[in-house]
């Protein structure tokens, strides 16, 4: 009998977080990255105003979709992000129902986790191996995942413990195909503690559609992103994907 051959894997897509300067955006441009993170969230050091991004996001190239990155945005927030036409909402932390009600873009939603078994429940820390069932949840968890699977929901984010940390989470255990079967159809977005030296295995491990990268790619001193640091993590993406 004649084997399948099987479907090749898509390279992912790769999004650079936190830009906060024109020259960085050029950067983007130069490398081609195919999403620019920016971050409005005021205790985040890559923050930056919604004006001043707008400013940034123009010498983006078209191709380079504009990410507003959030904590727990409120309606007022998300209306002034779509009218300063940024293409992708992000949300960390809680989601209100009004926000995802209200909001016109594709979402894309982000758990803060310290190792696999923590996604089943995304609203705790809790690290137990058993299935969810609906009796087991709490009426927030519930409505989470109720929200998880709303069709605005267009991306599911895995990221490190602490929004911004530049720490992986436990990549040694648990089931992928277990995590992506919480989230359906989804696109998996990994992300957390990413860089040039380890995209490979993230990649390798995790067969995301789109790896997020911010701090793997700054300068050692933290104030702001590294040229070459950019080229080196799409490249090895590029070569891995």
């Amino acid at each position: 009998m004649e084997q399948k051959q099987q479907k090749p894997k898509a390279m992912p897509e790769v999004k650079i977080c936190g830009i906060t300067t024109m020259k960085e955006a050029d950067w983007l441009n130069a490398a081609g990255a195919d999403y620019a993170g920016f971050v409005f969230y005021e205790k985040s050091r890559r923050n930056i105003s919604i004006m001043d991004a707008v400013m940034i996001k123009k010498s983006l190239y078209p191709s380079v979709k504009a990410v507003a990155v959030t904590v727990s945005p409120t309606v007022e927030q998300l209306r002034a992000i779509e009218i300063a036409g940024f293409d992708i909402l992000q949300v960390h932390k809680d989601l209100s129902l009004e926000v995802l009600r209200e909001c016109k873009l594709p979402i894309w939603r982000a758990f803060n986790i310290g190792a696999f078994a923590d996604v089943k429940k995304p609203e705790t820390a809790g690290s137990g191996e058993e299935e969810l069932t609906q009796t087991d949840m709490s009426e927030k968890e519930q409505k989470e995942r109720e929200r998880l699977e709303d069709e605005r929901i267009e991306a599911y984010v895995l990221d490190g413990i602490a929004f911004g940390s530049g720490k992986t989470f436990d990549w040694s255990s648990g089931s992928v195909a277990q995590i992506k079967a919480l989230f359906g159809n989804k696109k998996l977005v990994l992300a957390g503690g990413l860089k040039p030296s380890n995209v490979a295995k993230g990649i390798e491990i995790f067969e995301p559609d789109i790896v997020d990268v911010s701090s793997g790619v700054e300068k050692e001193s933290g104030s702001g992103k590294d040229e070459e640091k950019i080229q080196q993590f799409i490249s090895e993406v590029r070569k891995n994907g």
